[in-house]
């Protein structure tokens, strides 16, 4: 029978498809395992530093505060999925650029083309990671972020009310509280009386009131629902009805019920919504308005930003491959970049549709639509061998060309 030499060991005819089957495997199989490698180290990094960037303040009232770390824990985690819904698909985006990157400046990707592979032929494992990414953050969109949302909301109430100076800051005039001007020397962290309090309450405008206390708490009433400051060891001024004189009254302890700061449940912004809950939402509003907008252009984004993931992850392959330059930190610079324009294009296109400046229900998709073209010219250009910045070094070439004949027609 007839050999067939396949590297060092010789196969028939028989064993001949056998391998022609596995190669790719083995190719698709080192793709696969090396994006994933790259995109769980990108991953931990930037939702680190995403993370500390959006909890910073809120981890500082926290912390001066006193509250639990549970409470902490808690908000942390509640966090998470907002934040997992963008990080997740730049990480992906990232992973498969440095990938492409790597394999084009080992020339591995010139010796797969001199072998007879296209670069088509290395889509499938890519594809198939695109993928599990956009699944992954449409996950995310439709449950795991309005689920977070609707608790930290909860969470942030319930803290609140244990805590009810947590938004009260010293030495400064809250008017936190409508008609309520409120001043306070010292909040303490661990939560004790606050001292040196002053209270101006012009909530009826024919009998204001100011006191002056030398110790106040503000309680949570669950009966009533309401905050009560109850403060101690001070002085109420009464100006009459006519202006013309003041009723001071001292006292021991002395209640001010703040009516206004009522934690009557707020309806939810389309951001805590559930898919069911956004087409109940714009069934019961009118085509046209501002609210319906916001609806709109809120139901396509859980869906725009997952088909945005597998777009990115389709542009970072052939950018990888075309790119000259070498470096993974090229790569992480590209892949933010090209994240950030994403998110601009988002934002002004959510901005846009909910004032009915583009329809809303296009809105979301229109930095996909953007991307999708790109992400054709470059498949194009990697498809032709055309490397990225060939058109600028033709340019630079054709310029210094020039110059330098005007320099020898000048001598």
């Amino acid at each position: 029978m007839e050999k067939i030499s396949a590297g060092s060991q010789p196969m028939n005819r028989l064993t001949a498809p056998f391998y022609r089957i596995h190669w790719p495997l083995i190719i698709y199989r080192h793709l696969w395992r090396e994006c994933w490698d790259i995109f769980a180290v990108g991953l931990l990094a930037i939702t680190v530093i995403v993370f500390m960037g959006r909890i910073t303040r809120v981890m500082q009232m926290i912390i001066t505060k006193g509250v639990s770390l549970i409470d902490i824990g808690k908000f942390c985690v509640l966090l998470l999925p907002y934040l997992l819904l963008f990080t997740v698909p730049m990480a992906a985006m990232i992973a498969v650029l440095i990938t492409f990157l790597r394999l084009s400046n080992d020339n591995e990707i010139m010796a797969l083309k001199t072998s007879g592979v296209s670069v088509l032929q290395l889509l499938p494992p890519i594809l198939a990671f695109a993928l599990v990414i956009s699944s992954a953050a449409l996950f995310f969109s439709l449950y795991a972020t309005p689920w977070g949302n609707q608790e930290m909301r909860r969470l942030l109430s319930e803290v609140t009310k244990r805590r009810a100076d947590l938004g009260i800051r010293e030495q400064v005039f809250n008017n936190d509280f409508e008609h309520v001007v409120l001043f306070v020397n010292r909040v303490p962290t661990s939560g004790g009386p606050m001292e040196g309090v002053f209270l101006s309450d012009d909530r009826d405008p024919q009998v204001p009131i100011t006191i002056a206390a030398d110790k106040a708490l503000l309680l949570f009433d669950p009966k009533s629902e309401r905050l009560i400051m109850q403060l101690f060891q001070g002085r109420v001024l009464r100006l009459s009805e006519d202006a013309t004189s003041f009723h001071s009254i001292e006292f021991e302890t002395y209640q001010v019920p703040l009516e206004l700061f009522k934690f009557v449940p707020k309806p939810k912004s389309e951001d805590e919504m559930f898919l069911g809950e956004l087409r109940q939402a714009l069934a019961q509003h009118k085509p046209g308005t501002l609210d319906y907008n916001k609806l709109l252009v809120e139901l396509n984004r859980r869906f725009s930003l997952p088909v945005g993931a597998c777009i990115m992850i389709l542009i970072a392959m052939p950018l990888g491959i075309s790119t000259q330059i070498k470096g993974r930190a090229v790569g992480l610079i590209m892949g933010l970049v090209i994240f950030l324009l994403y998110y601009l294009l988002l934002t002004a296109a959510w901005r846009l549709g909910q004032h009915a400046i583009i329809p809303p229900g296009l809105a979301p998709w229109l930095p996909d639509f953007i991307f999708l073209f790109v992400a054709w010219g470059l498949w194009r250009r990697s498809r032709r061998d055309i490397p990225i910045g060939a058109g600028a070094f033709e340019v630079k070439r054709w310029i210094k060309r020039k110059f330098m004949k005007t320099v020898d027609g000048g001598q």
